[in-house]
């Protein structure tokens, strides 16, 4: 029997998919600590929803089952805006940096619209690479605004 990363599709998926539940343990941890989600209660439900998407994907490739792929994709892709008074306190949040924020949200999008359009190819390998593009999409705009974002909507809530 082969070992783990001896077989390159396991260790790839591997390399690939423990940041992918690292995202979303995180996603899950926060769910915990912030309560009160002041006055961005939909926005945060989005990024839950999100991250139960990203969590079947990582399902979904582990069966080969490339429509499921795609249709968890396509979720992320075309999920629900907040309420436009929600969307005016985060866009006062990023201030000078709001283009920067718009910027990782249209490349979630397209990210997700990508990997549902090659999930639906069946290559897994191109899956593999489209998953992981969405994934650095979402980590990239997590690293540059998510501890700022805690900070100004749930600290000493």
């Amino acid at each position: 029997m082969k070992g783990f990363l001896e077989r390159p599709m396991v260790g790839l998926l591997a390399v690939l998919l423990l940041p992918a539940m690292n995202l979303a343990v995180g996603q899950a941890q926060a769910s915990k600590d912030e309560h009160d989600h002041a006055g961005v209660h939909e926005f945060h439900e989005t990024m839950e929803v999100l991250g139960e998407h990203t969590e079947r994907i990582v399902k979904a490739i582990n069966h080969e089952d490339w429509r499921w792929v795609a249709k968890e994709a396509r979720a992320i892709a075309d999920h629900p805006r907040p309420p436009a008074e929600e969307r005016q306190r985060i866009m006062a949040f990023a201030g000078d940096r709001r283009a920067e924020f718009q910027d990782y949200d249209h490349a979630a999008h397209q990210a997700a619209a990508d990997l549902a359009d090659v999930a639906a190819m069946e290559d897994g390998r191109e899956v593999i690479r489209a998953f992981a593009d969405l994934q650095a999409t979402c980590l990239d705009c997590h690293a540059s605004f998510r501890e700022d974002f805690r900070a100004h909507f749930y600290a000493g809530k």
